[in-house]
């Protein structure tokens, strides 16, 4: 059989408050188109298939005329919530779903049941904290997330048919992920990082969460699809695909993904990025641009924004304050973790921060990533 390996659409995201539906659009249809031409048996979803909780009209309507587009193909359809999914929400009418061959696992359950498909088992295992985990097995003590998840998966390797081709689909910041500017939940949530030995038992794991396309065991069968089109200017690693694996030989294999409309970065000296501006065949792209020479003037900004329609980021030389503090800019504030953007805050000022109170701030920082933008 072959499958399809995607993960991390985060439908209704925007760059920069630039909505993305239109470019969301064409991944649904190229994923579609994959599926068409590398006559895939199924399709798998790790996670993130929503950019927030709860979110616009248009990324839900989308997404129903994917889904639907699918099931009118007749390709059995895999789905895992992520941490940027609400669980019961993306999970709804399950049960009634998993008769049209659309099966949703939204929250993790005490014991995973296989799904059958040819010579598969496909084992659903949800996004989850570990407060979750204890509350489902309230007879065991978990002293990290690392504890719990090796549970989870022990549970399944006790009732494994090694006579299958088992798949885990899994969405989790697995140790040897490759991190990117956009993977900044996995950053924060480093307490949940789990080891790649608790995927061992299996022939193949589909995982979601980090968003550059990557094997992370030697074997090389435990990978992160990555994100079907680029969300972020510094997502590095080459082009985004699709992973297709085969389940009678056990070869996976990549399908390029390609844009109308790309991400990229333009720098160097004022002169040198006007010319490129001049000879730029593909000015519909988003476009970053940082002049290494010069401050970044509001005039210069108007100058490269009648070029560019979709200009999302513009940078320049770094201005210093007499005290010769740095002024941080937009790109190198998004690069910040949380607690490095305090510490730069209080840097210099007659308050400063003790043990005590960054102590309670990385507790704040770890409340929200355990609920991401559910609270």
């Amino acid at each position: 059989m072959k499958i399809l390996h995607t993960s991390d659409i985060h439908f209704g995201i925007s760059l920069k408050e630039h909505p993305l539906i239109a470019e969301q659009k064409q991944v649904s249809e190229q994923i579609l188109k994959a599926v068409k031409e590398q006559n895939a048996d199924a399709i798998i979803i790790a996670g993130d298939v929503f950019d927030r909780a709860v979110t616009n009209a248009r990324a839900l309507s989308l997404y129903n005329d994917f889904i639907t587009a699918l099931h009118t193909a007749k390709i059995p359809v895999f789905i895992i919530a992520g941490n940027h999914d609400a669980p019961e929400r993306l999970a709804l009418l399950d049960k009634l779903l998993c008769k049209s061959d659309i099966y949703i696992s939204g929250k993790l359950t005490a014991q995973i049941e296989p799904i059958e498909l040819g010579n598969c088992h496909i084992y659903l295992i949800p996004y989850f904290n570990l407060d979750t985990a204890k509350s489902l097995y309230p007879d065991e003590v978990f002293a990290s997330y690392q504890q719990a998840f090796s549970h989870v998966t022990k549970n399944i390797f006790k009732d494994l048919d090694k006579s299958k081709f088992n798949i885990a689909v899994s969405h989790c910041y697995a140790q040897g992920g490759q991190l990117s500017d956009s993977d900044r939940a996995a950053k924060l949530g480093q307490a949940s990082i789990v080891s790649a030995d608790v995927f061992k038992g299996f022939n193949y794991t589909a995982l979601g969460h980090l968003h550059a396309p990557h094997f992370i065991n030697d074997k090389k069968n435990i990978r992160y699809s990555g994100t079907p089109y680029p969300y972020s200017f510094g997502e590095k690693g080459g082009a985004k695909t699709l992973t297709l694996i085969d389940t009678e030989n056990g070869k996976i294999s990549e399908i390029p993904l390609k844009y109308t409309r790309n991400l990229r970065t333009i720098e160097g000296t004022y002169l040198e990025v006007l010319e490129k501006t001049r000879n730029d065949k593909n000015k519909d792209d988003y476009v970053r641009i940082n002049i290494i020479d010069r401050y970044p003037e509001a005039s210069l900004y108007e100058t490269f924004k009648k070029e560019y329609e979709y200009l999302l980021s513009f940078d320049g030389m770094q201005l210093k304050d007499p005290t010769t503090v740095a002024t941080l800019t937009a790109e190198s504030i998004a690069k910040m973790e949380p607690k490095e953007l305090l510490e730069s805050f209080y840097n210099g000022r007659e308050e400063q921060l003790g043990e005590f109170e960054l102590e309670w701030f990385q507790k704040a920082i770890d409340t929200v990533m355990e609920g991401d933008d559910k609270q």
